[in-house]
């Protein structure tokens, strides 16, 4: 867990969060740059969600095709 804190794809989106919250808070008189800001904030999100999600997916079904192999040898 503590590495995925340290990978450049999460430290990416941190400092495109901290970027778009930060424009939120100081452009009060233009909504514009407000709403821009509240959908990069979103789909950052979203984005990094999905790329994570797909890469554990993949390690999950790399991990029991090995464990299915270990089983069938054992046999």
């Amino acid at each position: 867990m503590l590495d995925k804190l340290k990978s450049r794809k999460f430290l990416a989106t941190l400092m495109t969060n901290v970027i778009a919250i930060a424009t939120l808070f100081t452009s009060y008189e233009d909504t514009t740059v407000q709403i821009i800001a509240l959908i990069v904030l979103g789909v950052a999100n979203i984005i990094y969600g999905i790329v994570e999600g797909t890469i554990d997916a993949k390690a999950v079904v790399t991990e029991v095709k090995e464990t299915a192999e270990q089983i069938e040898s054992k046999l």
